[in-house]
């Protein structure tokens, strides 16, 4: 239970200063004090709103119940206590006065001496009048006054409202004498008085001095008097006893002057002493220091000081011709006692108020401006209560701090929080951070990283460069290249941990990662690294996109962290780095379980066209899925910028108000402006430490008449001119170079240049426009970067970057520093040809941007790449063909394989007809001819074909002319035959092609395979014989297992399984050889599709994944998808429950659409719309005629093929026979010849001949039955050659069918129970529901009810564990229709036989009867 009481503000003052215990005042008084200070601020501020609001409303009086100004304020004051349990048990007390003793920041001790709200509690006035009354009685001490009280613990104060005897105490009107409302000069009487009170208040008990007692107003009707009517008399006396000396009065005041003074015209100051008791004695009691208290008498001394003319019109309008005011005001004597100086200053210009007109600029106006300063001192102690360590910022100069300009963007730092939370709860989620040039985007992401650290997350972070001068990929690259450094310093058992997740994860691609992140050598052993084998990559941009991915896997897994990838400055990000951010969004929705990434980027998107590729890159994955979080920080407005100039100066904000105005008219709140330009004010003086004041100061008509710069490049480029040109010099130096300058490069220039450029850069640290961080030197903005290359000439600047970059190109040519060459070349490109001042350096620098667009690709950078073979022709010079033939067909060859990655197709057209024109034989045209090959095979796929069959003529490797298919199946046959010579071993380690017209050959010939298929299939044997004989004629070349794997499936197809599974196998042993990553997926994808005819099924599905994996590794996304489309389709056969089926067909469909391969997607589409089927999903099944305008559209007849198929299988299994026919119909129509056997030609025979046998007993037509036969015959033959456990269901189902067909009822029901068991016992749910559904038809239709309804539950029993409720929900209604009305219950548990009772019923019946 907590109490109240309310006593006296003196005996407050007596009491605290006694239970402080301490002679200085304490940190707990001045907190309660300031508490009291507040509560009577907001009183008098309330008040005086309330009048306002009356007499706006009409109302002709309305009461102020406070003191006039002649009464000393302090005798009308209370204050109200706390007391509480813990208070009177001593507890809190103590913990109080320890509290007092050392803390300093008042801040905290405001919370320890809040008590809890819940237990305050104020006597009732029953209660109170008890008290009093058992005081009367007993005599005894009033039981208030016997409690504890905390005087350290106030609750609030006010000023009394209890009328006095004397009518001038309390000032009850709304009007002055005048008539007029509560006129400003009242608000400052008040303001005045109460400052009073907060003198004696803060003082600890010390009157204030005479000096601000004896005051006048400037009107001479009503002047302010602190003088009872006796106090007059008493002071007329004391005239008496001075002659010189003179009272005067206007109206209720009095003034008191020396007669002999002279004359001062328009100024006027009366001072005197007070002679009172200051301090009571030790042993006073508290009554006899409230007694003197009030009864003192203030004797005024007539100072000769006081001047005033004769003539003076004493109107609010008359001016000071000095600085000083009537009243002298110091409140010196408080500092001295520990009040913090803030509020010294508050009390000063409470005081100074009363002055009028001759009031200094800071006094205050309002008491609500007073009520305003109380609370940011409590709110903020450390910026507007603490005194300022003038000493230091005399010698510092004004200190700027970045969370000066994050305060106002609290709201939006929120929004990034909530989206990064949201993240972590498996919301695909980014954040953009954009605005103007220095408004603070770069330091609120930072703020950001330092919040998830916090929380456990890595925040890794880079910059891009408007220079462009780093090496490729370097942004992006530098975040992950941080964060192997933070690595390297690592315990040795977590490298380790993380070094095997790396090699098990990357294996030898970890070479390309390592040329991009340079600091994964220091965790790595990099010699142990090789260069992997292979011939060329497919899509090197794609491979170290899906490098970069793995790698943030393991990096996730191994911290067991959020990532978070920062990106500064966007605006000028290259293409290539931006695709690596967008395979990084893409693919974190599939990464591994438990990998959770967070992209956040900062741009200037005035700067950004409304096409930028990043923008682009983002409507790209909000497509699928992501939700981007927009943060736009605009510039302050006027009120922010006076908030913030307030915080920091360390003054309130109505006394910074006019400098804030001048600043907002010239920076427009832009931050970056607004802080360079204090910076700038203060060098110059005009804003300044005061060491007398202690605080900020101004000079406020200077800066207004000052001419200010117009925008912040301007005001960078005055500061900068003001520096020694030394200093400007280096800078610029800086500038050409970029941003951010490694220091080596510097020392370099510095020694091969002989240019002053350490110590001016230093001085240029100290001016804080540059900074050294990591051994690299920084523009502390990139604006100051901008304003100082702005300052070079045009001219001399190209030269000067050709200066540069020659001289740093020699010293890496020398010293082989790869980044030192991609500095030094992007110097002498910036510079242009025209820089160039010797002849000789053209074929020189054209063969060093050779060497930097070799090393781009090696990173897989093929966008910078291009831009330096791009650079290295445009400085070759006339005649470069026959002057520097070499050199020039390198750079356009590369060139040409640059503009095919990175698809500048009409570049590569330009670059491949001058190669045609400028060769100077056949074999120099080959390169730029297979990337010409390999471009029209992405868009023109039938020009493809005849360009690659026209080179290929050209290098005696003819596959024209027409071929039977009885020739064709005679070159295989002797190919196969040829190669039965030869063991397995003895082809493995066969010779190495060398010829270099055959290595293209077999080139031309493997890019040729998969195209030709869709084009000519009739030339495919052809083809891939070509291959075969090429690798035995002239040696193995990598390319040799292509044509192996095509060549097995050739032999497959003709029916020998097991002989074409010989050469698959031996494809996939050669890919191992040779270590052929770029054509394993391929090679993988051909091998699986073999593999599925030997081995189980679910066992060699699983290779695929292994095969998209190699495919992902080299970049190869064409396999890539086709190995996951296959695996997807092969799931559906399985026994995989169809749940999982459709999360897997999503999750990869996901992977085609991001990559845009709309082949392998629209496959993947036909098959799920089945799944989703099945499952009885239909709401989220994709149209069947959008299905098939949109195949028609792409002229795919494999995807038509597959699609009627789809529909066949539905049908079949839905028992929809009319659309049954017609699919399988359309499917023959569409259907594609294929020379090589692939697995989804076993699930198109095995359903094309159940449909075909149904039709056959529907129609009696023998074409269907003869159909069947065939389809039944192929399986037949899988089963035999190849694999039993995949094929043996399929086989015995066909069996029962041809059998029922053939009205051999008793083979039938045999082959049934075989089906049935078979596919049980391996595991394919599909082919177990099916033949049990079959069976019950046939049952059904024999007449056999009883049974048929046993296996009908059967199969509903597989169909429910497979998750196909859609079928269950057709076949249980049919069930329904034709079995409840004769009595057979579908809920009759009798009737319900597993399939292994109805096999044993049957088995018994079927030994009962005659063979």
């Amino acid at each position: 239970m907590t109490t109240t009481r309310s006593i006296p503000l003196r005996r407050w003052i007596h009491e605290a200063r006694n239970n402080s215990g301490s002679q200085s005042l304490s940190s707990g008084y001045i907190s309660n004090s300031l508490r009291i200070a507040i509560s009577l601020t907001e009183q008098i501020s309330d008040a005086e709103e309330l009048s306002a609001v009356g007499l706006s409303s009409g109302l002709h009086s309305l009461p102020l119940p406070f003191p006039v100004a002649c009464i000393d304020w302090a005798d009308c004051v209370t204050v109200t206590l706390k007391s509480s349990d813990a208070v009177r048990d001593g507890s809190l007390l103590a913990s109080l006065d320890e509290a007092h003793d050392g803390e300093e920041n008042l801040e905290n001790l405001l919370d320890l001496i809040a008590l809890d709200a819940a237990e305050e509690r104020e006597l009732t006035c029953d209660e109170q009048n008890c008290a009093i009354a058992a005081t009367e009685r007993d005599g005894c001490v009033d039981p208030l006054e016997e409690r504890a009280f905390d005087y350290l613990h106030v609750e609030c104060a006010q000023i009394a409202a209890a009328a006095s005897d004397n009518d001038e105490i309390f000032n009850g009107k709304a009007y002055d004498d005048n008539g007029h409302a509560d006129a400003p000069r009242d608000k400052l009487q008040r303001i005045y008085s109460l400052g009073l009170v907060l003198y004696e208040l803060f003082s600890g008990g010390d009157l204030p001095p005479p000096d601000l007692l004896l005051v006048s107003s400037c009107n001479g009707n009503s002047l302010i008097s602190l003088c009872t009517q006796a106090e007059k008399q008493e002071v007329q006396g004391m005239s008496n006893d001075h002659p010189t000396a003179a009272v005067v009065d206007f109206g209720k005041s009095l003034i008191v002057s020396d007669e002999n003074d002279s004359v001062v015209e328009d100024s006027m100051r009366v001072t005197g002493t007070l002679n009172h008791d200051s301090q009571l004695q030790d042993n006073a009691s508290i009554d006899e220091f409230h007694a003197r208290s009030i009864s003192s008498k203030r004797h005024f001394i007539v100072s000769r000081k006081a001047t005033y003319s004769q003539n003076s019109d004493l109107s609010c309008g008359t001016k000071r011709l000095d600085s000083r005011p009537f009243c002298n005001i110091s409140v010196e004597h408080l500092n001295t006692k520990g009040v913090p100086r803030a509020l010294c200053h508050l009390i000063y210009n409470m005081i100074d108020c009363i002055n009028g007109d001759f009031m200094g600029n800071d006094a205050y106006t309002e008491m609500a401006q007073v009520t305003n300063d109380l609370h940011l001192m409590i709110d903020k102690p450390s910026i507007f209560l603490n005194d300022l360590d003038v000493t230091k910022l005399s010698l510092s100069g004004l200190e700027l701090d970045d969370t000066l300009f994050v305060r106002g963007n609290d709201e939006k730092f929120a929004c990034l929080q909530c989206s990064y939370r949201r993240s972590l709860l498996g919301s695909p989620e980014l954040a953009l951070i954009t605005g103007l040039s220095g408004t603070g985007k770069s330091t609120m992401a930072y703020r950001f990283g330092d919040f998830i650290a916090a929380n456990g997350g890595l925040f890794l972070s880079g910059k891009f460069d408007q220079m462009q001068q780093i090496k490729p990929f370097s942004a992006v690259a530098s975040a992950f290249n941080n964060y192997c450094e933070s690595l390297a310093r690592e315990e040795e058992s977590q490298r380790d941990i993380f070094v095997a997740k790396l090699r098990a994860a990357l294996g030898p691609d970890l070479y390309y990662l390592i040329k991009g992140i340079p600091n994964l050598s220091q965790i790595l052993e990099a010699s142990s690294i090789g260069v992997p084998a292979g011939y060329d990559c497919v899509n090197a941009q794609e491979r170290l996109q899906y490098l970069f991915c793995q790698f943030v896997e393991v990096i996730s897994s191994c911290s067991r962290a959020t990532i978070t990838l920062f990106m500064d400055d966007v605006q000028w990000a290259d293409s290539a780095s931006i695709s690596i951010i967008g395979q990084l969004l893409k693919r974190s929705r599939s990464m591994k379980e438990g990998t959770q990434f967070f992209f956040l980027a900062s741009c200037r998107d005035d700067e950004m066209e409304s096409d930028h590729l990043f923008w682009e890159m983002i409507k790209d994955v909000n497509a699928l899925g992501y939700k981007s979080t927009l943060v736009k920080l605009d510039c302050m407005d006027k009120d922010e910028v006076n908030e913030t100039l307030s915080n920091l100066l360390h003054l309130s904000p109505r006394l910074v108000s006019s400098l804030s105005n001048i600043v907002y008219r010239k920076t427009k709140g832009n931050p970056l402006f607004f802080s360079r330009m204090l910076l700038a004010l203060n060098r110059e003086g005009l804003l300044r430490i005061s060491l007398t004041r202690h605080r900020w100061e101004w000079d406020e008509e200077n800066i207004q008449s000052r001419e200010l710069p117009e925008d912040v490049v301007t005001l960078f480029v005055n500061s900068i001119n003001m520096l020694s040109d030394d200093v400007k010099a280096a800078l610029g130096t800086l500038s050409c170079i970029g941003a951010s300058v490694d220091i080596d490069v510097i020392h370099a220039l510095e020694s091969d240049l002989t240019l002053k450029l350490i110590d001016p850069l230093n001085v240029a640290i100290a001016e804080g426009l540059v900074s050294k961080l990591e051994g690299r030197y920084h523009f502390c903005h990139d604006r100051i970067q901008e304003a100082v290359y702005s300052m070079i000439e045009e001219e001399t600047c190209f030269l000067d970057h050709n200066k540069y970059g020659m001289s740093l190109m020699s010293r890496s040519l020398r010293t082989g520093n790869t980044c030192l060459l991609f500095t030094a070349i992007t110097q002498v490109n910036l510079g242009g040809p025209s820089a160039v001042q010797v002849a000789e350096h053209y074929p020189l620098i054209s063969y060093c941007n050779l060497i930097a667009g070799k090393k781009a690709m090696e990173m897989s950078d093929f966008s910078s790449a291009f831009s330096y073979f791009d650079h290295g022709i445009t400085f070759l010079r006339k005649k470069h063909w026959q002057d520097h033939y070499h050199i020039t067909l390198e750079l356009f060859n590369l060139a040409a394989k640059c503009a095919l990655a990175i698809k500048k197709m009409k570049s590569l057209s330009i670059i491949c007809a001058e190669v045609l024109r400028n060769a100077r034989n056949f074999e120099d045209t080959l390169h730029t001819a297979f990337v010409s090959l390999s471009a029209l095979t992405h868009s023109m796929i039938s020009e493809s074909v005849e360009h690659g069959i026209s080179i290929l003529s050209k290098l005696d490797v003819d596959i024209s002319g027409s071929y039977s298919r009885e020739d064709t199946l005679s070159i295989i046959l002797q190919t196969q035959a040829m190669l039965n010579g030869i063991s397995d071993e003895a082809l493995l380690n066969y010779r190495v092609m060398t010829d270099y017209r055959k290595e293209t050959a077999m080139k031309f010939l493997a890019k040729l395979e998969n195209s030709i298929q869709q084009v000519k299939p009739a030339l495919q044997p052809l083809i891939t014989v070509q291959m075969v004989k090429l690798t035995i004629d002239h040696g193995m070349s990598p390319l040799s297992a292509v044509g192996f794997a095509y060549f097995g499936g050739m032999v497959s197809e003709l029916g020998d399984i097991r002989g074409g599974f010989r050469f698959t196998r031996l494809a996939k042993a050669l890919v191992d050889k040779f270590q052929s990553s770029e054509i394993a997926g391929e090679a993988i994808w051909l091998t699986t599709e073999s593999l599925c005819f030997i081995e189980p099924l679910q066992t060699a599905n699983e290779y695929r994944l292994q095969g998209q994996a190699m495919a992902m590794a080299t970049g190869d996304i064409h396999w890539a998808c086709l190995n996951k489309a296959s695996y997807c389709g092969t799931l559906l056969w399985c026994g995989v429950k169809l749940s999982v089926v459709k999360e897997t067909f999503a999750r990869y469909g996901q992977f085609m659409e991001e990559h845009n391969h709309l082949t392998t997607l629209y496959y993947m589409k036909t098959i799920e719309r089945t799944v989703i089927a099945l499952i009885g999903d239909e709401n989220e099944m994709i149209s069947d005629d959008a299905l098939k305008r949109v195949v028609i559209k792409n002229k795919n007849p494999f995807q038509l093929s597959a699609i009627y198929f789809q529909k066949m299988l539905l049908s079949l299994v839905f028992d929809n026979y009319n659309e049954m026919k017609e699919s399988i119909e359309k499917f023959i129509d569409y259907q594609v010849p294929s020379w090589v056997l692939l697995y989804i030609h076993a699930g198109h025979t095995f359903i094309a001949s159940l449909a075909s046998f149904r039709i056959f007993r529907e129609t009696g037509d023998p074409y269907w039955a003869k159909k069947g036969k065939i389809y039944k015959e192929r399986v037949l033959s899988w089963k035999e050659q190849g694999s039993l456990w995949n094929f043996e269901s399929k086989s015995f189902l066909l069996e029962a069918e041809g059998s029922y067909c053939e009205g051999n009822f008793e083979n039938a029901e045999m082959y049934y129970d075989r089906a049935i068991s078979s596919a049980s016992q391996h595991k394919f749910w599909i082919e177990e529901a099916l033949s049990c559904e079959l069976a019950a038809n046939f049952y059904l239709k024999q007449g056999k009810k009883s049974r048929a309804l046993q296996y009908f539950k059967s199969s509903l029993d597989r169909y429910q564990k497979w998750g196909a409720f859609g079928k269950i929900r057709t076949l249980h209604s049919f069930i329904e229709e034709n079995f409840e009305c004769q009595g057979h219950s579908l809920d009759d548990d009798n009737l319900f036989l597993t399939c292994s009772d109805t096999q044993r019923s049957n088995s018994d019946t079927r030994k009962r009867r005659p063979t």
